[in-house]
């Protein structure tokens, strides 16, 4: 199935209540209002339906149920209940611009052979700790290649060329990134710097640990499947391990703290080069040792995950075999 002409948003949701008027708010005052918005609700148990109820009269909302805890199989839902060729994700914790829309409908029709669109995310934040997490996660982006990312919160796909698009479910937490790969030489895949959101950071850094820790683990799985390993991305478990072997071996406490002075001169670079205003430049460093051990940590445990499970070691063999 194509579907129609028109595009449909997904937005996937759980106890998102605070945010999601705000995020169904954008797409009320879009230019291009030939759209349908899906929303996938896992099980809320706040407001969040009753926040979305008030959007009818403004936007052509359906809600579907997920239940599974799972954002791959939140976004399959969406993909099964849309009626258009295109579909975009959006999440319900940021907002679009107001040419989100005109942009990606206008990027398919110049490009009707492309598979799939992502756009940019603009840094955004309602805390100071979201606002130093938010410089410090953009300063990464535009150093180490924006134009090479996919992300799944802010892009669309073309389900006339990608006949049989789908989220792979195994990757609870990398699955935009595995979607990418899939696409990467066999389907055509455009970075759109107009197409543009307004990207939320987690507002407190338990939650910005829970992410980078979640990020970690499933970074592992899918270098693995797709072959695409980054040296950066084991620096701080190296820094990790290496200050564990270095205190052993020198019978000495402080070589173990050698990821602090490692966040601190992360922290005076985003300083620099985002030109922190003075109440935010204290928090970068935290949020850069907060990011480094959770990340860490969970690169290590998806490597021991990986190690130990035989059942994960035969599971993503099989799939780096369907790649080849």
């Amino acid at each position: 199935m194509t579907g129609a002409a028109g595009l449909t948003v997904v937005i996937l949701t759980y106890n998102s209540g605070a945010t999601i008027g705000a995020c169904l708010e954008s797409l009320a005052h879009q230019d291009e209002k030939n759209f349908e918005v899906v929303i996938v609700d896992d099980d809320s148990a706040d407001d969040t339906l009753s926040v979305v109820s008030g959007y009818s009269s403004d936007l052509r909302l359906s809600v579907a149920r997920n239940g599974s805890h799972s954002i791959p199989r939140g976004r399959n839902i969406g993909f099964a209940r849309s009626s258009t060729s295109l579909v975009a994700f959006l999440d319900s914790d940021d907002r679009a611009a107001h040419d989100w829309t005109r942009v990606i409908m206008d990027t398919f029709r110049e490009y009707p052979d492309t598979a799939s669109i992502s756009g940019d995310l603009i840094p955004a934040y309602r805390t100071p700790t979201a606002h130093a997490i938010a410089l410090n996660d953009d300063a990464v982006r535009q150093v180490f290649g924006r134009k090479a990312e996919f992300w799944a919160g802010n892009c669309a796909i073309n389900r006339a060329v990608l006949v049989d698009a789908y989220f792979d479910e195994d990757f609870r937490f990398a699955e935009d990134l595995d979607l990418v790969s899939r696409l990467r030489g066999r389907y055509r895949w455009r970075h759109v710097p107009e197409m543009k959101i307004y990207y939320y950071s987690r507002e407190t850094f338990r939650q910005y640990a829970m992410q980078m820790y979640r990020y970690g683990f499933m970074r592992q799985y899918f270098a693995f499947t797709s072959g695409a390993y980054r040296w950066l991305d084991f620096v701080p478990l190296a820094l990790l391990v290496g200050g564990a072997l270095a205190s052993a071996a020198l019978r000495s406490w402080w070589p173990v703290l050698v990821i602090v002075p490692f966040s601190l001169l992360e922290s005076l670079f985003v300083i620099c080069y985002q030109r922190c205003p003075p109440q935010i430049a204290a928090l970068t460093f935290p949020a850069w040792v907060i990011k480094n051990l959770s990340w860490g940590y969970g690169i290590g445990h998806g490597l021991v995950a990986f190690a130990v499970d035989g059942d994960t070691r035969r599971l993503l063999r099989a799939k780096r075999v369907s790649r080849i």
